[in-house]
């Protein structure tokens, strides 16, 4: 099935708001009592990876959308274009690039993952640049649009 751009952009915002209402109850819950149980740690766990997963399909779907002759299978270099383009800020690249190596670990590095950083992501709210991303409107201009089309590697 071949959703819009649109309606994809309508799906990422759902539910980025979704899993930020979660992490929020969760930040909230730190600040009262300095812990989560371990039901809570996996909910934060999940909710930070479909939140960094969407916003790596994100990245990509944008590229796509705006034409570009080169869309990575990396989260990284998707994020790495689009920064290079101009198509996102300093702060927010730094932040999504953190949290791709942030899943990566999660994932990948899970018998060694450190849940102190997971609770320092909650408790700080550092998922906010995600969910910034996730419901920003690619409304680009038309300098950012043909650097995205004609991009080179």
């Amino acid at each position: 099935m071949n959703v819009s751009f649109e309606a994809y952009l309508q799906s990422t915002t759902k539910i980025a708001e979704c899993e930020k209402e979660l992490l929020d109850l969760l930040s909230d819950r730190l600040r009262a009592t300095a812990q989560l149980n371990k039901i809570e740690l996996r909910a934060a766990r999940a909710s930070l990876q479909i939140l960094i997963e969407n916003s790596i399909g994100k990245a990509r779907r944008i590229l796509k959308h705006y034409d570009c002759p080169l869309v990575p299978s990396r989260g990284r270099d998707a994020f790495t274009i689009l920064y290079d383009c101009g198509a996102l800020d300093d702060e927010h690249y730094r932040s999504l690039m953190q949290a791709v190596g942030f899943r990566n670990a999660m994932i990948h590095d899970y018998m060694n993952f450190d849940e102190d950083v997971l609770v320092r992501i909650v408790s700080q709210q550092r998922y906010l640049a995600i969910y910034e991303f996730l419901i920003q409107r690619p409304d680009y201009n038309s300098v950012q649009s043909s650097r995205i089309k004609g991009f080179v590697v």
